[in-house]
Formats: structure tokens, sequence, C-alpha cells
């Protein structure tokens, strides 16, 4: 039972984070698209809620699935629309928004494929 609640709890959060984020997303992309249906602070609010929760009671996975070239090809992609969201909100820097999404880009991509191979050693 106690088990099952700190899995519920840790799902329960990776679900609203990802939630929250697109929400975030959208409403940077186009003024007044979410926010005009809630306000974004309160989804934070409850995100920060059920993250305090997660930390409480963490839930451990007991299987570590392999590597596949797979994940890769999808940390490069995520690096690259990272990098794109990057580059279309620092228009006003003119030259200097290149060097800002190349290295927001890259540094996406590598801490994401040092989480995914610290994950692998364990």
């Amino acid at each position: 039972m106690r088990e099952t609640f700190r899995e519920l709890i840790n799902y329960t959060f990776q679900v609203l984070l990802v939630s929250y984020l697109l929400l975030l997303l959208l409403e940077e992309l186009k003024k007044g698209f979410v926010s005009s249906f809630i306000n974004v602070n309160y989804a934070l609010f409850i995100v920060l809620f059920v993250g305090i929760l997660t930390v409480f009671f963490p839930y451990e996975h007991k299987e570590v699935r392999k590597t596949i070239p797979l994940d890769y090809f999808f940390i490069g992609f995520l690096g690259l629309v990272g990098g794109l969201i990057i580059f279309y909100k620092t228009k006003e820097l003119k030259w200097l928004r290149y060097v800002i999404s190349i290295t927001g880009a890259a540094l996406i991509i590598l801490l994401s494929i040092l989480v995914l191979e610290e994950e692998h050693d364990k």
C-alpha cells in the first residue's frame, strides 16, 4: 500500500510537471492563450506542492532499462527544439542570439546525455 502511494505521487508529479511546462510554453509562444483560462502561477503552486511530496515520499524504480539509439535521437531532437525556442525568444539580441541558442542547445544535449549515462551506470 505504501509503495503504491509513493508510485502514485511520483507519477502524478511527472504528469503535472510536463503539463505545466507545456502550458508555459504555449503561453510564451502566444500571449493570453493559456492565461485567459487559468492562472499559470496556480498550476506552478500545485506542481511545487506535489514535488515536495515526491521528495518526502521517494519512489525507487527497481528496473533499469537498457539505453537504445532512439534515446540519443530523442535527446538530440529535444536539444534542437530547445535551441530553436531560445533562438525565437532572443530575437532582439541580433548576432548574440546565434551564440546563445547554440550554447543552450549544446547544454541541453550534453546534460541530458550525462543524466542518461548516469542512470545506465547504476
